[in-house]
């Protein structure tokens, strides 16, 4: 069943005509960036939450395509926990704050695709398991 949601989420993803890398880099501007900076900073004191490249680092060791990416972002942005977590740096961040009611789908859709497009290119896993 999991398969299915994945397969029916890629599906309807990665064929919408409407959605850019630009719109979903304005969006993760937008909606995301207050916390998860763009890039590693030279001062990492100065972190609240992991950048979005560590983020998508760890996502591709975690999952084998980018359609689960996309797929564990979704429930994990509305649905934070702690097991969900994919990156060790929960032990000093914390488990983030849900997004329920300041994230659409929609929205969150087009981020999620922008990540695993920009910041994971060949987002296959190196994992074969």
């Amino acid at each position: 069943m999991i398969k299915n949601i994945i397969s029916a989420l890629a599906i309807l993803l990665l064929s919408s005509n409407n959605v850019n890398a630009n719109d979903g880099e304005e969006l993760f501007k937008a909606k995301c960036a207050s916390c998860h900076t763009m890039t590693r900073p030279e001062d990492k004191s100065t972190l609240i939450a992991p950048p979005v490249m560590g983020l998508m680092y760890h996502m591709k060791e975690n999952f084998k395509s980018k359609e689960e990416v996309i797929a564990h972002i979704n429930s994990f942005v509305m649905n934070p926990t702690k097991e969900k977590a994919v990156c060790k740096s929960v032990r000093r961040f914390g488990v983030m704050p849900s997004q329920k009611g300041l994230l659409t789908t929609e929205e969150l859709n087009t981020i999620a695709l922008w990540m695993t497009n920009s910041n994971a290119k060949n987002c296959e896993s190196k994992n074969p398991n």
